[in-house]
């Protein structure tokens, strides 16, 4: 058998990324990795650019989708197990790596009927349907967060963190500027509510004496629109539709609104930057609000759901924030703790471990 691994999976960044730093990872030790992604996911354009062989499975998701739709997401998996059957008999990895999305069930369904070893990888508090379904066969769950390991009892769980970029551990402790610095983090796709949230809070705030500098990334679609509400609210702001290296804002920010997504918030431990996280509401399973809610406990983050996020109570958190430089600095030191900077290096490791490979 050769020194081959599959990845298996994606849908969005935030199973596409980690997926590539562990990649990166297992190729620096000089494993020959390939993935297996779905048409429509986001990994058929971030693997190719990475310069990593892909096969590509015509599969879509199930949850949250209507009665046709999901019916027809179901009965594309057959077709999708069996091209993935193919490409591992082809291949013969030492193991296959499912990344959560509804690409890495045809992956990891096709390694148990081939008789591979497989590693999951959760990167949330709250396992997600593909992986709750694929957990019991799997030789591994390596768990981005410590306390996802207890939503798989019984099986072979454990903590490794999630991947995330090294510029992100490369950032310094907070030293908190005069005014200070505080960035809003949409995401990739942009968060319609912080975008229409932090503008009206922020307003609020310099009403009442506040002096801030403010940095917003919106996601494509609302930059424009962004622009214009600061604008028209008397706000100095900075506003980016994306950000192609989000490590040097972070390292710019003394405080950070965001949501709660698995990358974003390992991002923030990794940057040791504290913040003020409103969770996706609408996220499967509630998933992002217990992501947010570990990094509450470990004292890195204030948390406000959606029904309690309004411009007032935003702009009432943030003065009590913003306006206590020592505060920044303790919040941004606790969300370090929640930090693993081996977390990529790790799961490399053990899925040779796992697959015989060293």
């Amino acid at each position: 058998m050769s020194r081959r691994v599959v990845i298996a999976g994606g849908g969005t960044g935030g199973h596409v990324f980690p997926g590539l730093a562990v990649a990166a990872e297992l190729q620096a030790l000089g494993v020959e990795v390939h993935w297996l992604g779905a048409r429509r996911g986001l990994e058929a354009d971030l693997v190719p650019e990475r310069k990593l062989p892909i096969i590509l499975v015509e599969l879509e998701g199930i949850q949250a989708r209507s009665p046709a739709a999901a019916a027809r997401a179901v009965t594309l998996l057959p077709r999708a197990v069996t091209t993935a059957v193919r490409a591992l008999l082809k291949l013969e990895p030492l193991a296959v790596v499912g990344v959560g999305g509804y690409a890495s069930a045809a992956g990891l369904a096709a390694a148990g009927l081939l008789g591979l070893p497989t590693v999951l990888q959760e990167q949330n508090s709250i396992p997600g349907m593909t992986n709750k379904f694929l957990a019991p066969w799997a030789d591994l769950i390596c768990c981005g967060f410590a306390d996802a390991v207890s939503r798989f009892p019984s099986l072979p769980a454990e903590w490794t963190g999630n991947p995330v970029r090294t510029d992100f551990f490369e950032i310094d402790a907070v030293e908190p500027h005069q005014p200070p610095r505080l960035l809003v983090l949409g995401g990739s796709q942009g968060s319609l509510f912080l975008n229409r949230m932090l503008p009206r809070a922020l307003a609020i705030l310099q009403s009442e004496g506040a002096v801030f500098e403010v940095k917003h990334q919106t996601g494509g679609r609302w930059a424009e629109v962004v622009k214009t509400s600061y604008s028209d609210l008397g706000i100095e702001a900075r506003v980016s539709a994306f950000l192609a290296e989000p490590w040097r804002s972070l390292r710019e920010a003394d405080m950070v609104v965001a949501r709660s997504g698995a990358l974003t918030v390992s991002e923030l431990a990794a940057a040791g930057r504290g913040a003020l996280l409103v969770p996706f509401a609408s996220a499967a399973g509630n998933h992002q609000e217990f992501n947010a809610r570990s990094l509450e406990e470990a004292g890195g983050a204030a948390v406000l759901t959606e029904d309690e996020a309004t411009p007032k109570t935003v702009a009432e958190l943030l003065d009590e924030i913003l306006g206590d430089p020592q505060k920044m600095v303790e919040m941004g030191a606790a969300a370090s703790t929640m930090a693993r900077p081996d977390a990529a290096r790790r799961i490399a490791h053990r899925v040779l471990a796992i697959g015989g490979g060293q």
